[in-house]
Order: structure tokens, then sequence, then C-alpha cells
């Protein structure tokens, strides 16, 4: 039995392969699996694994947005485990393939209304250009909500935040890709924040458009 010392993103509870993670009081326990309780190999019980498994890692990739993309939660719920619960449909398994539904995937959170937001790659320049339109003040929709946009390389596993303009204000944002991403690996979301980071909205698939 081991106690595992976690990061921003909180607990983990399941099982991968023959490690169980679990709560007990305040700490997150890794336990291993005896041998009397071997782990079933039926076809359904390793698609779950396989399934698990691609959510941890999910998560791990996905923390710079998840930290603080899920501030309305159940009390005592770790922003990692909200993303598990909400997304755990997110994989389908075929064999030893396992894919992600990356457009339906949510990797933030809330209330508040989605932003207003495109994006686009400038190949010129290896540069993304994210247009943002002013959106008026409604309900879960305030002028001073901070706007983000998520790029995720899928194959690297690596995140990055841009901080975009405020709600209220329109423009464009340029952000450049990463050294060493490949543009047909890349992932793009959206989300607001209020300005006291206590409420989100969804985060929103972004299709990427090609400029030459």
């Amino acid at each position: 039995m081991a106690k595992i010392f976690t990061d921003l993103l909180g607990a983990i509870i399941g099982s991968v392969g023959k490690v169980s993670y679990y709560m007990r009081y305040s700490d997150n326990i890794a336990r291993r699996k005896g041998a009397e309780r071997k782990s079933s190999d039926s076809p359904a019980a390793v698609e779950q694994r396989k399934r698990f498994g691609m959510l941890v890692e999910l998560t791990q990739n996905l923390q710079p947005a998840i930290v603080i993309g899920f501030p309305q939660r159940k009390r005592g719920l770790s922003a990692g485990n909200a993303f598990h619960q909400l997304n755990k449909d997110i994989c389908t398994v075929e064999g030893d393939i396992i894919t992600v539904d990356y457009e339906h995937l949510l990797c933030a959170n809330g209330q508040l209304v989605v932003p207003d937001v495109t994006v686009s790659y400038q190949a010129a320049n290896s540069k993304l250009a994210f247009v943002q339109t002013a959106m008026e003040e409604e309900v879960n929709c305030n002028a001073d909500d901070l706007v983000y946009g998520v790029l995720l390389e899928k194959e690297k596993g690596f995140c990055r935040l841009v901080q975009l303009r405020v709600r209220g204000e329109g423009g464009s944002t340029s952000a450049a890709l990463p050294q060493g991403w490949k543009k047909e690996n890349l992932i793009v979301y959206t989300f607001a924040l209020s300005a006291n980071k206590k409420k989100a909205s969804k985060s929103q698939f972004l299709e990427l458009e090609e400029e030459a």
C-alpha cells in the first residue's frame, strides 16, 4: 500500500491494471491487487481498463485547462475526478485501438455562456489567430469574464493555455504554434472563466481553419 501526494488535479480513483486507487479519509491510497484477486481478462474488463487508462492520460495532458476549468463541482470532488465523471464515455475501444472523441470532450464545465471565438492557422508563419466577438452582458455572461484558448498536441500529450480577451472585448489574438508541435495533431478548445475564477463555461471544440 502506498500514499499518493497529488498535484493540483487532486485525487485519483479507480483501477489501472493491478493497481487500485481510492480515498481513505483525506489520503489518496494506491494498493496493488493480490494474486488471489486476479484482474478479469473478459473483453469488457479489458476495455474498461483501457478506457480508464486513457482518461488518466487525458487528465494529465489537459492539466493546465482542467485545474481552472472545473471551479463549480461537488464538495470533496477534485477537478481531475470531475473531468473523469464528465468524460467517462469519451473513449471507445476496438481491439488495440483507443479512439478519443475530442470534438465532444469537455476540459471545462460550468454555467457561464460559452464565448464566441473562432481560430485559424496561418501556415506562412506557423501562428494561430483567435478571433473573438464581443458579447453583451446578460445572466452568466459578464463583460469581465476571462476567455481562454486551449491548445492540445494529441500525439505528444502537451497542452498550453492562451489567455485571450475579456468577453466584452472583440478582436484578434495571435499565438505561435509551439516548437515541435504538428498542426495535424492540434486540438483547440475555448472556454470562459469569471473574473473571480469561481465560475466557468463549458469548453467548446473549435474547428481549425487554415490560411495560406
